[in-house]
Formats: C-alpha cells, structure tokens, sequence
C-alpha cells in the first residue's frame, strides 16, 4: 500500500513539474512589459464608460502584457483631485527612471475666459485640475516619459482655443476635445480599444503602437468631425508595445512563404502568430521566378520586437540564340511561346530572352510549351519545354526552310486553322501534288474547299483537282468521282488535268469496268451455251425422221 502511494506521488510530482516547465516556457516567451504604468481616470459617473475602462485594463493585461499592479484605475466619486495626485506620488515611488507612465482621462475639460490653460473636471471640484499643475504632479515622479491621453468634453463654444493651450501635457499628449452636447461620451475609449487590439494600426509595422498613430487613426473617422484632435510633443513615444512580429515582403508580391519548410501565406505578410523562439529559416519562392537564398532569423519573442527580411526577385528566363537559314540572317526573326502573349523579334544575333511574368500571363508550372520561330513565309522553326517555373530554360532553335504543306500543318497543330487553309492555298498555287496530311487537317480542307465549290461555280480547275484529291485521301470514292466528273468536264481535252481525271475516273471504276465484262462475258457464254442445246435439240429430232 505504500509502495503504491509513493509511485503515485512521483507520478504527480512529475506531472506538476512538466506543467510547470510549460508555463515557465510559454511566460518567458512573452515576458511581461514591466516598463509601463497606466492611470485610467475616469470623472464621470457614466456606467457605459465604467465598463469599457474595465475592458480596456484586461486589454492591457492580456495583449499589453502590463503587469495588472501597475495598472491604476479610478472612477466617479473617487475621480477627486487629491486621489489623482495620491495615486501619482504611489506610482513614482514604484517606478524607475527609465519607466513610461501613461495617463488617460476621461471628463469635462474647460478653458478659462483669457488664459491659456485647460483644466480638468474632477469631482468635487469646480475649478479642476490645470494643466500646468498636472505636469508639476508628473514631474514629481521623475519618470523620462510621461504620455497622456485626454478623452475631454467641454461645453465651451470656441474648440479651436484649445489648440492655443501653451502646456504641453508630459512628454507627449493627445488631446481629444468634444463638444458635450453633440458627442458620444464612449467614442475615444471604443476607438483606442479597437486600435490597441490590432495589429493594423501599426502602421510603420515597429510594433509598438504610439501617438502619432493612434491619431492618424482617429484624424479619419467621421464620429470626431465636430472635435478637436491635438497631438503634442514627442508623438512618436509608444502607447503599447504589441507581440512579436515577422514582416516578409518580395519585389514582386505574391511570393509563397516558408518558416523552416511550413507554408505560412503569401508576401507581403506580417506574422505575429505560431513564431517559435530562437532561430528560423524563411524562404520564399514565386512562379517564373529564381528561388533566391534562404534566410535566417533569431527570433527573441519579445514585446516591441519587429524582424523585417525582403527579398528582390530575379526573373527565370526562356532564352536562346535562332540559327538562321544557311545564307541568310537571324534578323527579323518572330519568336514566341504559342499560346501566350510572349513574342519577340529577334535582332541579327538571333537572340531572343523572355523574362518578364505577371501574374496574369505567367507560364503554368508542369507545363509543355512550344517555341516557334518565323521569318518571312517559309523560315519556320520549333522547340518544346517544360515549365519548373523556378529555373531558366535554354532552348536553341534552327530555323528550316518549308514548304506551304508543311506549313499548312504546323498552323493547324498550333490550332490556327485560318492559317493553315491559307498556307494549303499559297501551295496548290504552286502544285497540286501535296502530301498526305493528318486526317483533322485533310477534313478541315475539304470541307473548306468543298463549301466554296458550292457556293459559286469555280471554273479553276486546280480548286476541283484538289478536292478531288482530298475526298480520294479520305476514302470519300463518290464525292471524289463527282469532283472528277466536273474536272474532266471542264478541262479542256489533252491537257495535264484532263488527263489525270480519266486516269482517277479510270482507277476508281475499275471495279465497275470489270464487273460490266464479267457481265457480257457470262451473257455470251450463256448466249453460245443456248445455241449448241438448241442446235443439238435439232439435230436430235431429225435422226429418226431419216429412220
């Protein structure tokens, strides 16, 4: 039995150790900003307000990391002047020089007929605080920086004079002046919650969110139209610093993103999520671009801490030289990848080089592409390759002088059939004896010149050779015979074309002929057979008369 207890007291002690290993790990990744202390005042009675200060202390503690001790708050009644300066003088003697207080009041603010000062409405007293005063209570707790934020409502008519305040309260300040009458009492505090919240008010991606930000955010929103927004001193000083960040950006953008070989996103990309202290490998890569280095980060996970790594990409090339005709120059030369906008004309050295992608006409990875080659008519030439999209692809190409046939197949495998009816036509200019083309190819000819021979009657010849030969080359024997029939009709007598339609007619009737001599053959035979029965039917009949 005791045996079993103490294996069971290791077992939990074990436990415990292990758990609180973790917590150790997991708090001194993200250690606690023991450099700022807050003040939250609020001198109003306002319940709504009550609860978004109260938000606003957890949001400091939770996203901040402010220790919840340096974080002082009091409201309504106890909002009093004598209060404030109590809990000033406690915080200065808690804190070290180099430590940032940060004061946020929320109240009624007013401006003396005639003089230069704000005062702050505090409860039980009518005159308030003035501003000069509230720097001399700043003072006395010897910190470097001293922020402060007023949420302030007034029920002053001229707002502009508060931009003549002389005081510049602390080191830095953002004076938020409404008219009371007109303006929403929660609107500041809603505002700076949302911006301390995240991570796009960093604007300058520094992690640490400071005046001159939380103005800019404030200096476009339509619900501070009516106010004042007066920001002071050092704007730069940092309201909050927020977590850890990883800013990767590429020229151009949409480069896919690597932390130790996990895919993240795409650039540009702030990363403030799933970092792991100490030392990472980024890299990037993008489609039709040079995969560049890999790089390393030691990563610290500090509050405020901000790692920027950029990257400029090279482009991949499809490059080569084109090998002229013999005799003949490169210059002039149309390449182009075949089914992209990508197309060059090359210069007397024959080199062409394809190395600007956009997003939009980019190669695709995995895929085979044809380069080809023109000059003039008949100098074509051709190369396949297959896109990585990370590597630079070197293809040479010679050009070959072609006939129109042979060019007539290249344009419909390139799928311009246009094209390849028009080349087929520039060769039965020259000659009617064209090779075998592929069947697609044979069909798309017929049916274009058999269209046109029926809508108008083509007295060329060479246009119904041609068909005939097409229909002939597609095993269609009755059209070929009608186009031949036409041919040996118009033709004149004697001439090449009449000639080779008797000798087609002649060769696909063979079988007709043959049959028709069969047939007077076998009449003849039966002919003959007929008459040697009926003579010896004769002869038979006059043996016994003679008897």
């Amino acid at each position: 039995m005791g045996g079993n207890m103490s294996l069971r007291n290791s077992i939990f002690t074990s436990i415990f150790i292990c758990i609180l290993s973790i917590v150790i790990t997991s708090s001194s990744a993200f250690s606690d900003d023991s450099s700022r202390y807050w003040l939250l005042v609020d001198a109003t009675p306002d319940a709504r307000v009550h609860e978004l200060l109260n938000s606003l202390t957890e949001l400091l503690i939770s996203r901040g990391k402010v220790p919840g001790a340096q974080i002082y708050h009091i409201e309504g009644e106890r909002a009093t002047s004598e209060e404030i300066q109590a809990l000033l003088q406690e915080i200065g003697g808690q804190t070290q020089g180099q430590d940032t207080l940060i004061f946020l009041y929320h109240g009624m603010v007013t401006k003396p007929k005639g003089m230069p000062t704000m005062h702050l409405l505090t409860q039980g007293d009518e005159e308030g605080i003035q501003d000069a005063t509230l720097n001399e209570w700043f003072g006395k707790t010897q910190r470097e920086q001293t922020v402060v934020i007023v949420d302030g409502y007034t029920e002053d008519t001229n707002l502009s004079a508060y931009y003549a305040n002389r005081e510049t309260l602390g080191t830095a300040a953002l004076n938020v002046i409404q008219p009371a009458e007109k303006a929403d009492p929660t609107a500041l505090l809603q505002e700076l919650h949302a911006a301390l919240a995240t991570d796009t008010t960093d604007s300058d991606d520094n992690r640490q969110l400071s005046i001159l930000e939380t103005y800019e955010l404030l200096r476009t929103n339509a619900k501070f139209v009516d106010g004042i927004l007066a920001p002071t001193g050092d704007v730069e000083i940092a309201l909050l610093k927020l977590n850890p960040a990883l800013k990767i950006t590429t020229l151009p953008e949409g480069a896919q993103i690597s932390i130790n070989d996990r895919e993240v996103g795409n650039t540009p990309r702030l990363i403030t999520e799933n970092l792991h202290q100490g030392t990472s490998i980024i890299s990037v890569k993008k489609n039709g671009y040079i995969i560049p280095a890999s790089k390393t980060v030691d990563l610290q996970l500090i509050l405020g801490e901000s790692v920027y790594l950029s990257w400029v990409l090279d482009p991949i090339a499809v490059h080569g030289t084109i090998t002229a005709v013999p005799g003949e120059s490169a210059a002039g030369t149309i390449v182009w990848i075949d089914g992209t906008a990508h197309q060059q004309t090359v210069g007397a050295n024959g080199i062409f080089r394809f190395d600007e992608w956009k997003d939009s006409d980019s190669l695709t990875l995995g895929e085979t592409y044809t380069l080809y080659a023109k000059q003039e008519s008949l100098n074509y030439g051709s190369a396949t390759f297959t896109f990585d999209g990370y590597s630079d692809i070197a293809e040479p190409i010679q050009l070959i002088k072609r006939t129109w046939f042979e060019i007539s197949q290249i344009e419909f495998d390139r799928n311009n059939h246009q094209g390849a009816v028009t080349a087929f036509q520039n060769g039965i200019e020259r000659t009617t004896d064209f090779p075998q083309m592929s069947q697609d190819l044979t069909v798309l000819l017929l049916s274009s010149f058999a269209d046109a021979l029926e809508r108008q009657d083509v007295q060329d010849v060479t246009y119904l050779v041609v068909t005939a030969k097409l229909a002939e080359q597609l095993g269609q024997i009755a059209l070929a015979k009608k186009y031949w029939e036409e041919v040996k009709m118009k033709a004149q007598e004697g001439t090449p074309a009449a000639q080779l339609a008797n000798q087609r007619l002649l060769h696909l009737n063979r079988g007709r002929y043959l049959f028709n001599i069969g047939l007077i053959t076998l009449l003849v035979v039966l002919l003959a057979s007929g008459a040697w029965t009926f003579y010896r039917f004769r002869k038979s009949r006059r043996t016994p008369q003679e008897d």
